[in-house]
Parts: structure tokens; C-alpha cells; sequence
């Protein structure tokens, strides 16, 4: 919900909150996530409106924890490849196991982002990564795909 504070202020546009628990368990299965995708890209195309998806979230991060504000870059920069490849098999191959130990809990934040990936159906663009904002304590990325 953060990203909506800068994007919309005045909450002059109809918003459906579309939540994915990236917590604790259960967590979603990856698979399970895609599907959500391509359900609400079936809603989407259902319409006529133009429609924006926005997937928020972090990928490597280690919130309130001592190890709070380390970021795996690696890690982050892999995540996004498969990502913005549309790379499906690679996406959902990553276990909870391996992401906690190599992205922390906050990876499982990576949800959102497949979810959002999934509505597109296509190759999309990676615009912006850095691991050196601290303030954030996790590394920020921007990038898009165009339904």
C-alpha cells in the first residue's frame, strides 16, 4: 500500500487491494501465485478500462532482525532476470528453504511480484535495481511490463 501514497494522494482511482501473505505460513505456493496472475488477467482483459497491476513488495531483506539492512545483490539481480524474462520454470523452482536462507523472510516477499509478472504474460523491462539506498534496508527495483 505504500507505493499508493505517492501515486495516487488524493485516492481519486478505484483500487481492488489484492493481498498475498508473504509472512508466515501457510505461505502461497509459487504455483498457486502464477495462477492468481493469470486470473486477474483474465478480469483484466474481461474489461473495457485501461488497468494498472502494480506488484509490491521487497526481494532480499532481513526486516527486523539483526541481520536488518543486509541485501544479497546476487541474489536480487538473478530474481529479476528470471523475472523480467518471463522465465515461468525458473520463477517457481525457488523454495521457501533456499529463499530464506540466501533472501532472508522478506524474500518471500517475491510472491507479489510473480503474482504481478503472471498478469502480464509477457517479457517485461527491468528500469532501475540498487542495493545502495540503506535507508530502505532492502534493495529497490523499478521495472514494467506493458499489457
Amino acid at each position: 500500500m505504500v507505493p499508493l501514497h505517492f501515486l495516487d494522494p488524493d485516492n481519486r482511482y478505484l483500487l481492488i487491494p489484492v493481498n498475498i501473505n508473504c509472512q508466515g505460513p501457510p505461505l502461497a505456493p509459487l504455483h498457486r501465485v502464477w495462477a492468481l496472475g493469470e486470473a486477474i488477467r483474465q478480469a483484466v482483459d474481461a474489461v473495457p478500462e485501461r488497468i494498472a497491476v502494480l506488484g509490491t513488495g521487497g526481494i532480499s531483506h532481513w526486516p527486523a532482525t539483526p541481520d536488518s539492512g543486509k541485501i544479497n545483490e546476487v541474489w536480487d539481480r538473478a530474481f529479476l532476470d528470471r523475472l523480467f524474462r518471463q522465465d515461468k520454470n525458473a520463477l517457481l523452482s525457488y523454495r521457501d528453504e533456499a529463499t530464506y536462507r540466501d533472501a532472508g523472510q522478506g524474500g518471500f516477499e517475491i510472491r507479489t511480484l510473480i503474482a504481478a509478472a503472471a498478469v502480464a504474460a509477457r517479457p517485461g523491462e527491468l528500469q532501475f535495481y540498487s542495493a545502495e539506498l540503506p535507508i530502505f534496508a532492502v534493495g529497490c527495483a523499478l521495472g514494467r511490463f506493458q499489457i
